[in-house]
């Protein structure tokens, strides 16, 4: 949920609502925010129940604080169990009478002292995780014969740093296991065991466990005698040493997950499962013999990570039930000596991808697609047909690839049930633009990026938008004035617009429509701003970068909506017209970041002005004076970096003919970035107002808005 804090008016309209309603909504809520809720009264009894339903006992925990970046707000909090001391959830049990469904605890002081009550909390809870470290001040033994008398049952126990072997008692179905050795590791009851030994030695270790065990996972740094029970139905291996597996024919084993990186063929491993349903093998980089894999004649996922590519395994009756095959790697076999590299795919496969392996020699017509596929991603796969054209399959619903080269014929059109549709190339031709006009109705992002060039000639009819499209990125088409309008986007109902490359001089806003929320305009050749984008009223984030705006009158911006502004490498003199609407008395209170660095002739006394102005303007230059770094370090809304790009470069735009001015100013009277500092010295400016600097000195709202993209990495997007 994008929340920083309560709002009051939002939780007295949910306190309308019926009870069973206010607990579903409270728990999206991040847990270590509720205790804020109490004081809500028409909701606290439920407040409380859910703080108390689901907690962790601990000794250590933190209090997150809610971000005002947008599209953030508690996101980054990953609190889904309220974290507490036994103290005082014993205090919370007593005032409410409610005891907890799910809890998770841990080994502390408090554990042995607080038994009487924590043992009850234990029986009355449905689901119980426990974690425990290991301490010289209280063995295992005594702690699992606590556990052992009060017959406590855990759903998952997850034991660490245990200094002497154990003898687990069996009071766990999940159990997990972190630089620890048993006495033995057959427990009954155990469904789940991970084991986690990543210290390296010589010796070998034996493993054995109980047959009824369902799901064992084991990362190991030694050599290993693994004898695997007749039950699993999921096995994970991963070790850097030898592994040998002893079994019989595992009838049940569905998914499988091998990392061995010693392994040459998988008939080494002795693993018989003709149930298998799954089966990723990760960073085997010496396996380079496949064909003991064709026994999985009931496979339906393939995963291969930093493994040999399968040259001959994925023919067209190998895996009669196939679904998907994932491939992610760089390592081919004698690729110097092949001059064709075949694609092909069972008739069943519905996924395909393959990635970041460099074919040097695929040929179009090699290419062999199924006619099921529906999700194809291949990233980084070379195709050098120079007069080859690619096709798609007409049941694509996801197509996502990057090359260096890309052709599309005159006849090519966007398969009718694709809903997310990018394709990425240095060079992306499409000999027609029809295909535009033509645009499936299940569309919702479509993205084209030529990063070197792009060839796609709109006509002068206008393009009719698919209600489902939500977002267009495009990049290197040189989009001109007169293509701009035939993009017909104010007829859309597009939120996501983001167009790098072209020619339009002046921008008009009646171009966009209402809907937008995301809109940027990089590279795109612009002199001349609209007098307002108020027309935008849903505008969250807009991005002119790398357009010459020396020259900006007043710029009227949609405040209410706008939360992000960039204007990188723009030639900027002044910030100062693009904040107009935030000194209306409506916009006291809005917030806005606006990103201008790469702006290196920019007027440093209007940057003071602006934030001494502006309360809700958070700002990000580059500096051209050491007393901005100065200024920066004592600043939660003003941000200066310090490498200032050469304005005369390629990548800027600007000419190398052109005057770099930096006005005159006194850099120890400069404004110190912060509204509230109780030594800042305004006595220079006659308009203005110290006594509005000290109204707000608690307040947590000027954080800086961070903005992820950037357009210095050589691509646009």
């Amino acid at each position: 949920m994008v929340i920083a804090r309560p709002d009051v008016n939002l939780f007295h309209e949910v306190a309308k609502l019926p009870s069973e309603v206010v607990a579903i909504i409270l728990g999206y809520l991040p847990n270590c925010m509720l205790p804020e809720l109490l004081y809500f009264s028409p909701i606290k009894k439920i407040v409380a129940s859910t703080i108390l339903s689901n907690v962790h006992i601990t000794e250590i925990f933190e209090k997150h604080e809610g971000s005002d970046v947008p599209g953030v707000g508690y996101s980054e909090c990953d609190c889904n169990m309220f974290r507490i001391t036994l103290e005082n959830l014993k205090k919370g049990i007593d005032k409410w009478n409610i005891y907890p469904k799910t809890i998770k605890t841990e080994f502390t002081d408090s554990f042995e002292i607080g038994w009487d009550v924590f043992s009850k909390l234990l029986t009355k809870a449905s689901s119980i995780y426990g974690f425990f470290v290991g301490t010289s001040n209280y063995p295992p033994e005594e702690l699992f014969e606590l556990l052992m008398d009060s017959n406590v049952k855990f759903e998952s126990l997850h034991l660490m740093y245990f200094l002497t072997p154990v003898k687990l008692p069996p009071v766990a179905t999940s159990v997990t296991l972190h630089q620890i050795k048993l006495d033995t590791y057959v427990i009954p009851g155990v469904k789940q065991l991970i084991l986690r030994t990543k210290s390296i030695n010589q010796e070998r270790t034996n493993f054995t466990f109980s047959p009824d065990l369902e799901d064992l996972r084991i990362e190991a740094g030694s050599k290993m005698y693994v004898n695997l029970p007749p039950n699993l139905q999921e096995l994970y291996i991963s070790s850097t040493k030898t592994v040998n597996f002893r079994s019989e024919e595992m009838l049940k084993l569905k998914h499988l997950e091998l990392q061995l990186p010693t392994i040459q063929s998988f008939e080494e491993t002795g693993i018989r499962a003709p149930n298998l349903e799954k089966l990723v093998l990760s960073t085997c980089e010496e396996l380079d013999c496949f064909d003991n894999l064709k026994q999985f004649q009931h496979l339906k996922h393939l995963v291969l990570n930093n493994c040999t590519y399968p040259t001959n395994l994925l023919k067209q009756k190998s895996f009669p039930m196939l679904e998907s095959f994932q491939y992610s790697g760089t390592y081919f076999p004698n690729l110097d000596k092949m001059d064709i590299v075949t694609l092909t795919s069972p008739s069943t496969l519905k996924m395909l991808i393959v990635a970041n392996h460099g074919f040097s020699h695929v040929f179009l017509d090699t290419l062999s697609l199924p006619a099921t596929l529906t999700y194809l991603k291949l990233v980084n796969v070379v195709y050098n047909d120079d007069d080859g054209y690619f096709h798609l399959g007409e049941n694509l619903q996801y197509v996502h690839i990057e090359s260096f080269k890309l052709a599309f014929d005159r006849n090519f059109r966007i398969p009718h049930k694709v809903e997310f549709f990018l394709v990425e190339a240095f060079d992306l031709y499409f000999d027609s633009s029809d295909f535009m006009y033509h645009l499936p109705n299940s569309l919702i992002y479509l993205t084209l990026l030529a990063h070197e060039g792009g060839e796609m000639h709109l006509t002068n009819q206008r393009i009719k938008w698919p209600s489902m499209v939500d977002s267009i990125v495009l990049d290197g088409f040189n989009i001109d004035y007169r293509t701009l309008i035939s993009l017909n986007f104010n007829e859309s109902r597009l939120e996501t617009i983001r167009i790098c490359g072209g020619n339009i001089k002046k921008l008009d806003v009646d171009l966009f429509p209402v809907s937008v929320k995301d809109l940027a305009l990089m590279d795109m050749g612009i002199q001349e701003l609209p007098a307002s984008f108020e027309k935008l009223e849903n505008l969250h984030r807009l991005c002119l970068a790398k357009n010459r705006l020396k020259k900006v009158n007043s710029v009227k911006l949609p405040i209410s909506s706008l939360r992000v502004l960039v204007l990188r490498k723009c030639d900027l003199r002044l910030i100062s017209p693009f904040l107009v609407s935030m000194v209306e008395e409506e916009n006291r209170d809005a917030k806005l970041k606006v990103e201008a660095t790469g702006n290196s002739n920019i007027n440093v006394i209007d940057v003071r002005k602006s934030l001494k102005a502006i309360k809700g303007l958070s700002l990000d230059i580059n500096c051209v004076d050491e007393a901005l770094n100065r200024i920066s370090d004592n600043s939660t809304r003003f941000s200066c970096s310090s490498r200032l790009p050469d304005p005369y470069s390629e990548e800027s735009g600007f000419s190398e003919t052109e005057e770099v001015v930096v006005s005159d100013y006194d850099s120890d009277g400069l404004y110190n970035g912060s509204v509230f500092s109780p030594d800042e010295d305004d006595s220079d400016d006659d308009d203005d107002d110290d006594d509005d600097d000290d109204d707000d000195d608690n307040d947590d709202d000027d954080e800086i808005i961070k903005d992820e993209e950037s357009v210095d990495n050589g691509k646009c997007w």
